[in-house]
């Protein structure tokens, strides 16, 4: 049934682009990738090099499986390895475990059998109300086992009137807008963890990610 099929395929999509937006909301969260792309420790692009690590995880989860092509350790370590490479930042607070972990939470909900986009939309929502009340993004991603309570989820449909696919597109930071033309598969974007474009092509292990040797970490390193 062609009808049906056509549902399926808008409620797809419409899963995708709160997940998106949950996954844009969570790492403008993330108080370690602000601090760099504020820093400017990636140098004068560091805003664009966010907004491919966002890129790079809209194309890893993508919602085509579950579970996802990701678990949580191989994330995590993706994470770490591309703030090493792209923003000379070595990670002492365990941040990339609870990203990590919140962006796999986000996943499950929308794309396993739950198909509840409420975690995604709640988070949206705390960062929204964030900018708009002090102008950043320190969000708390972290919820509670009790956090499906009604009572805690009164404001999330508020989210219904969000443009959650110009939310999900706008830059993480303030920088150039990435075309939505990147947002398939046309055009390559750097992995997570990958090295740079001027670097010879870096090994690769069976999850598609650069393997890091130890010999190639930068000198100096920032530590949060």
């Amino acid at each position: 049934n062609k009808m049906m099929e056509t549902s399926t395929d808008i409620e797809k999509q419409k899963m995708i682009e709160d997940f998106r937006a949950g996954v844009t909301a969570t790492l403008r969260s993330w108080t370690s990738l602000r601090n760099a792309v504020d820093s400017g420790w990636g140098g004068t692009n560091s805003q664009e090099k966010a907004d491919i690590l966002r890129q790079s995880i809209y194309e890893h989860l993508d919602g085509t499986t579950f579970p996802p092509k990701m678990d949580q350790s191989d994330l995590e370590d993706a994470l770490v390895i591309y703030m090493e490479e792209e923003f000379s930042i070595t990670l002492e607070d365990n941040s990339e475990k609870q990203i990590a972990d919140v962006l796999l939470r986000m996943y499950e909900d929308c794309f396993s059998d739950k198909k509840d986009p409420t975690l995604c939309r709640k988070i949206v929502n705390s960062s929204i109300q964030a900018s708009e009340s002090i102008g950043s993004y320190p969000v708390q991603v972290q919820s509670s086992e009790h956090d499906d309570d009604d009572d805690e989820m009164e404001d999330v449909s508020e989210t219904t009137s969000l443009d959650t696919q110009t939310f999900a597109a706008e830059s993480l930071f303030g920088g150039p807008i990435i075309d939505q033309k990147r947002q398939g598969a046309d055009l390559p974007t750097r992995q997570l963890g990958e090295a740079k474009m001027e670097k010879a092509a870096p090994e690769v292990d069976g999850d598609g990610f650069a393997t890091i040797s130890s010999t190639k970490k930068k000198k100096k390193q920032q530590q949060i």
